[in-house]
């Protein structure tokens, strides 16, 4: 009951909306309400969904080209061996031309009995033959010629066909193509976006680069303090005695040797 209910109110009320605005302009409200909701779910959808959709439809164009592909493939082989067909016909027409010809030739001659392949024939069975031949060659003909229409038409339906099928395949490769282009661009886009959501803590950064600087600072102190003490290391000997050894020892300990001597004989 209380369904019921419901259903019946919410039939009043369009009513009502209806009676009030008008069948038309109810109408323009809703499908403007729809195009709303339609472009409200386009907006968030996210593009690498939309792109997938794309390649899906992409995919389901493949077996609409096999299978006009294979529709002209089959207009090929009707062609080819139409060609075939067209092809004996006219071989045949040529042989019968040639049989009747001789028959004809043949009737040119007075005679009331006439050979052929060694056996012979009366004049009229020779007539008769030729009628018949005639008759055959005229509905060959007849037949040829409507073959030969027909190999014209199946051969424009098959340039037309393939024409089609080549135009829907190259818009085909197009899709593929701009799906493939579209793909790389979004990548791109993405990763300018992912660059630019990067956040660094700067200061933290230029704590360790003073420390660094710091630690280079004190082995720059250490390495001269050591390069100084290597080259202080002890004096020059600017008075240094370059006099060979003998003359220095006697300078040093001859001299007290001759006063203790003389110091003795004293």
């Amino acid at each position: 009951m209380t369904a019921w209910v419901k259903r019946w109110w919410i039939g009043a009320i369009a009513v009502f909306v209806i009676s009030s605005l008008g069948a038309a302009t109810t109408w323009s409200y809703i499908k403007t309400a729809w195009r709303g909701v339609g472009r409200t779910i386009r907006d968030a959808t996210p593009i690498s969904f939309e792109l997938e959709r794309l390649d899906g439809m992409i995919r389901n164009l493949e077996p609409e080209i096999r299978r006009n592909q294979q529709v002209v493939a089959q207009l090929d082989v009707d062609c080819e061996y139409l060609d075939r067909e067209v092809a004996t016909m006219r071989g045949e027409q040529e042989a019968a031309e040639s049989q009747m010809r001789k028959l004809r030739e043949a009737l040119d001659q007075d005679k009331p009995e006439l050979q052929f392949g060694g056996q012979t024939y009366s004049r009229r069975e020779v007539e008769q033959d030729l009628a018949r031949s005639l008759d055959r060659y005229e509905q060959q003909k007849a037949q040829l010629a409507a073959k030969e229409q027909l190999l014209v038409q199946r051969r424009r339906t098959m340039e037309a066909a393939t024409a089609k099928v080549d135009e829907y395949r190259r818009q085909y490769e197009q899709l593929v193509a701009k799906a493939e282009s579209l793909q790389a661009e979004l990548k791109l886009v993405e990763a300018a976006q992912a660059a630019g959501r990067l956040e660094f803590d700067t200061s933290k950064l230029a704590q360790t680069k003073k420390l660094s600087e710091d630690v280079e600072k004190r082995i720059r102190v250490l390495q001269r303090l050591v390069d100084s003490e290597r080259q202080t290391g002890g004096e020059i000997p600017v008075d240094a005695d370059a006099r060979p050894v003998t003359e220095r020892f006697d300078e040093l300990f001859t001299p007290q040797e001759a006063a203790a001597e003389s110091e003795s004989g004293t």
